[in-house]
């Protein structure tokens, strides 16, 4: 796992756990706040009229869900990149970062070449950091290949630090214990 601080935000970076594992862990991170997702795993997503009645809209490629203080209601295992918001999130076009499956917040290569393409990974993260600077979010959550976490709430960040950690650790000691 890594982890550190940029700006006012914290971040932690891992490919050992799931959006559904930060929201165990943190209920909060997304509890009675505006979420605005930007990726989903089946292609763009429609809400139903029910959804929709609770709030739910398209703007752009994104869809805006407003969450009660039940997280389970939320359908995460589709969803797969978040900017989380106390308070209504701002009308514009949010960039998508987990569909590039090279991209990491932590130390990595400076060039990445992939089917003759070259990417630039110090290029793409300063582009992650002017959007969340620009965003402004309390938190944002992406799962392509890793996890990502990041956010301005220091409170949340070591609940999620300490319970990603504490998960590893238990799931390492099943993974060892003889069936």
């Amino acid at each position: 796992m890594f982890h550190g601080v940029q700006g006012e935000y914290r971040w932690l970076e891992t490919s050992a756990h799931e959006i559904y594992d930060v929201l165990q862990i943190c209920p909060a991170v997304a509890a009675n706040k505006n979420i605005v997702i930007t990726s989903f795993d089946a292609g763009p997503l429609h809400p139903t009229s029910e959804e929709m009645e609770r709030g739910w809209r398209v703007s752009g490629r994104s869809l805006h869900v407003p969450v009660g203080d039940n997280v389970s209601a939320i359908p995460f295992e589709i969803f797969d990149e978040w900017y989380i918001f106390p308070g209504d999130a701002a009308e514009r076009e949010y960039k998508s970062f987990v569909k590039h499956d090279w991209f990491t917040l932590g130390p990595a290569q400076a060039l990445y070449t992939r089917n003759g393409n070259a990417f630039d990974l110090r290029r793409m993260q300063r582009w992650f950091w002017q959007e969340i600077e620009t965003a402004r979010p309390e938190s944002y959550l992406g799962r392509g290949n890793r996890l990502k976490f990041v956010t301005s709430n220091g409170g949340h960040f070591n609940m999620v630090l300490r319970g990603l950690s504490s998960l590893a650790k238990s799931r390492a000691k099943s993974a060892q214990t003889p069936a």
